[in-house]
């Protein structure tokens, strides 16, 4: 199930109130398990675009967020398993969350948080772009725009001056 919140932040202090109202828990099965991914604006990223490891930084009102809505899961008697919470600035407007609750696969519970997925996308991408190249599955021309793309489509500059509009 998916909820989108408008005029939301993972800061805001009523937060715990505004998914008490949002979420339908009695659509839950207390004997199942289930995974929380949640997809936030990340207002950091934007504030502190010239700061290069913003990006990565795990902050504790991030721990806090997870600490609220699991706690808020536990009053209702559903478990959470995996929690995933990935900041953005591409795919959502600012103060707006996406909250989806699946069944889970896993036993273990778990938290992963991503202050930027696009950069952890990326990292991810090249990886597997790199072990091409290094078995010769791919050339060096193929590599490098293969790699141009990617950053690219995720929106990834090495410096501001790389977006900008040509005059």
């Amino acid at each position: 199930m998916n909820y989108k919140l408008f005029n939301s932040c993972i800061t805001d202090t009523d937060i715990d109130e505004i998914l008490e109202n949002k979420i339908k828990f009695e659509e839950y099965d207390t004997n199942d398990k289930y995974d929380v991914s949640v997809d936030f604006y990340n207002q950091d990223l934007q504030d502190e675009v010239l700061n290069d490891n913003v990006s990565f930084e795990i902050k504790r009102n991030h721990y806090l967020f997870i600490k609220k809505v699991r706690d808020l899961f536990e009053q209702h008697n559903i478990k959470i398993n995996k929690f995933f919470l990935m900041g953005t600035i591409l795919e959502l407007d600012k103060d707006e969350m996406v909250i989806s609750v699946l069944k889970s696969n896993h036993e273990n519970k778990s938290n992963t948080i991503w202050p930027c997925k696009e950069i952890f996308i990326f990292e991810d991408s090249k990886n597997k772009l790199d072990d091409l190249l290094f078995n010769n599955q791919i050339s060096e021309e193929d590599y490098e725009s293969n790699l141009e793309y990617l950053k690219d489509e995720l929106s990834i500059y090495d410096n501001e001056d790389e977006h900008g509009y040509l005059n």
